[in-house]
């Protein structure tokens, strides 16, 4: 069990670090190659290991790059205000931490689904998902000096924002073939790339920021954020058709700290992944690539899973904590508006060559809206409806 747990820890770190490889890619390629190596048991072990560590490393091509993917793009923004503040290991240590109590927390959770598992929750999906992108939008507030009407034209841009991304999203979706040039190609990487990354790493590249160097400091995430991320991921596990990048923008949707906004999104992405397997034990639906692979191995629920998860936790915290200390090494040294540019001229050509044409005027139409949210002043989380709309238009 050893040799599949670093397996899948070492899987889970190359795909957290490496733009635009998401870990069911990996876990797609292991189902085709892995065979002969491990037995149908011990290549599940090293999947759900690898879907566990992705959830912790993520984060810190989010913070110290800008790179973001469906779990942390909401994440990018508030990050990088900490890593200007010298405190991008403290943002790392936040989400490793947030991920690894959303990991503990979510155990019981994970055995009271074993044991009654809901089988109405699917027919209430369009209308929750409703009330959260009400709630999105009416947590917009203006600026007090800018008069009474402030916060309901920033409602409005927030609106506008959201429809727009939305549709986008259902364009690239609905197309998402075109954008499918090798096996490691999704639509969601330009798509989100342009929303999220793309105007950060333009206001980098044009303002040339001073990056401090980064303290070596840690703190502990604020119970209340943990909650709110094991909460909204344990939603959108339950809910067909509803990716983890929904649960990031739930979680995040209230939080006014950078803190805590981290902590949320973190707990959220952990929590998600991890009761995607438990609704597969319960029920067997499959809400995430990792939980389909396990389904096409055969798995069944053994008790020796919860400590897979328990380690595979334990030791994807100490990786993100050390990672994060690298990296703040390497982004102290450089001229962050100049590696912004290689970033960005990276990240274009990265998209042309997993998605193509199709992917390159997505990625063109999502920076628009991406830096819209800037000149409107409104919260970039509002762009997460590129994947709420298309799971609304599915169901009405």
């Amino acid at each position: 069990m050893l040799l599949e747990l670093a397996s899948g820890l070492l899987i889970g770190l190359i795909t957290g670090i490496t733009p635009g490889i998401h870990v069911n890619t990996a876990v797609a390629i292991l189902l085709l190659a892995g065979g002969s190596l491990f037995s149908p048991d011990s290549l599940s072990i090293l999947v759900v290991a690898a879907a566990i560590a992705h959830t912790f490393v993520d984060i810190i091509p989010a913070i110290f790059v800008g790179i973001p993917d469906e779990d942390t793009a909401i994440a990018i923004l508030p990050s990088h205000e900490m890593v200007l503040d010298g405190r991008g290991v403290e943002a790392a240590a936040i989400s490793a931490f947030s991920s690894l109590f959303a990991l503990l927390i979510c155990l019981p959770i994970f055995f009271l689904l074993l044991l009654c598992f809901p089988g109405w929750i699917a027919e209430i999906t369009p209308y929750a998902l409703l009330l959260t992108s009400a709630i999105m939008i009416l947590l917009e507030r203006g600026e007090v000096f800018e008069g009474s009407l402030s916060a309901w034209r920033k409602r409005f841009y927030a609106l506008f924002v959201f429809t727009s991304a939305g549709f986008l999203g259902w364009v690239a979706l609905e197309h998402s073939k075109l954008a499918e040039l090798t096996p490691a190609s999704s639509v969601l990487f330009p798509l989100l790339t342009g929303l999220f990354a793309t105007p950060t790493l333009i206001w980098s590249a044009t303002s040339s920021p001073k990056i401090p160097e980064q303290r070596v400091s840690a703190s502990l995430p604020e119970l209340k954020a943990v909650a709110s991320g094991v909460l909204s991921g344990m939603f959108v596990s339950l809910f067909p058709g509803i990716s983890s990048g929904v649960a990031t923008a739930m979680a995040a949707s209230w939080a006014k700290r950078t803190e805590t906004y981290i902590s949320a999104l973190s707990s959220a992405n952990t929590a998600n992944a991890l009761l995607c397997f438990a609704v597969f034990f319960a029920a067997g639906k499959t809400r995430s690539g990792a939980a389909e692979a396990i389904s096409k191995l055969g798995l069944e629920f053994k008790p020796e899973i919860i400590g897979v998860f328990i380690v595979a936790g334990l030791a994807a915290c100490l990786i993100t904590l050390a990672a994060s200390i690298v990296a703040a090494n390497f982004i102290s040294s450089i001229n962050f508006g100049a590696f912004s540019k290689a970033v960005l001229i990276f990240l274009v050509v990265l998209v042309y060559a997993l998605t193509g044409g199709f992917g390159m005027i997505v990625f063109s139409i999502a920076t628009c809206i991406g830096l819209a949210t800037v000149m409107l002043r409104v919260r970039r989380v509002n762009c997460m409806g590129c994947l709420i709309i298309p799971v609304l238009l599915r169901y009405f």
